[in-house]
């Protein structure tokens, strides 16, 4: 199938409300190429600008204000992850398959076989895989921590932390980091604090792995109690799914976090009450 009434080709993604200019201006040899890759079924929120015309193409104003997708489309049309991959979209209640993957955007599969683009933002859509652990040092654990987490810095000290990735993924999708407890009163020998949980939003169901597995590994060093600690905002989700149960609201410290012997910058070590949740191994 060739495009013999225009000579000049554009697409464009519709995505989180933005529209992007997903590529350069692409002659008939160039275009056909793609379509071809895509069975000649265009996804969802994907588009194309047809013209004969070069200088339209240069001098349209829609094409000129979109910026470019941050995606190398071609990658985006046809690199499939390394690994199974299922999308959920959150606002339509679904969950598809992944047919490709290009860093944050991906083509998945739908029912008609044209496929659908998304942004996936951890707000409107996430992706469900395997995880795999992998070993991390409190130091890198701590900088994913000061990088990503939203509103605690990372600790200075630790018994151990555990590291999730996604096969082929540059960065963590999780780190989970276990100690002591700080509480003198909840130090009776047994239980092992979860001091921070920080997770990629873009992946599913990876702050329960964290949990799951911190205990796992806690029960084999002998550990019986297992505590942590959330914001009266968080919904305690993660931590219902794998048995913590609320036990009480600790109140906060009139003296704050910060003191001569222990700087804190306060935005990063929230000081108000907190919920405190138990497990029982």
């Amino acid at each position: 199938m060739t495009s013999c009434w225009a000579n000049y080709h554009v697409f464009l993604a519709q995505l989180n409300g933005r529209t992007y200019r997903c590529s350069p201006t692409l002659d008939d040899a160039a275009f056909d190429q793609r379509m071809d890759g895509l069975r000649w079924k265009m996804p969802y929120h994907l588009r194309a600008f047809h013209t004969g015309d070069p200088k339209w193409a240069a001098e349209n104003p829609v094409l000129r204000a979109a910026p470019l997708l941050p995606a190398d489309i071609d990658r985006l049309l046809s690199a499939s992850p390394l690994q199974p991959m299922r999308l959920k979209d959150k606002r339509r209640q679904e969950t598809l398959a992944v047919r490709s993957k290009c860093g944050d955007y991906v083509l998945a599969d739908t029912e008609d076989g044209y496929g659908q683009l998304y942004c996936v933002d951890g707000i409107a859509s996430s992706l469900v895989t395997r995880l795999e652990a992998v070993p991390i040092t409190l130091q890198e654990a701590s900088a994913y921590i000061d990088r990503c987490h939203r509103h605690n810095a990372g600790p200075k000290f630790h018994k151990f932390s555990i590291c999730l990735r996604v096969p082929g993924e540059p960065e963590p999708v999780g780190v989970a980091v276990a100690s002591t407890p700080k509480a003198r009163h909840q130090m009776n020998g047994e239980t092992l604090e979860i001091n921070r949980c920080c997770t990629d939003p873009r992946y599913a169901d990876v702050c329960s792995c964290l949990y799951a597995r911190t205990i796992r590994i806690g029960r084999e060093m002998g550990y019986r109690r297992f505590l942590t600690y959330t914001l009266p905002e968080e919904s305690g989700s993660s931590l219902r799914a794998v048995g913590f149960q609320p036990d009480g609201v600790t109140k906060a410290s009139t003296a704050g976090w910060d003191s001569p012997s222990r700087p804190r910058n306060t935005a990063q070590y929230p000081a108000g009450e907190k919920i405190r949740w138990v497990f029982y191994a």
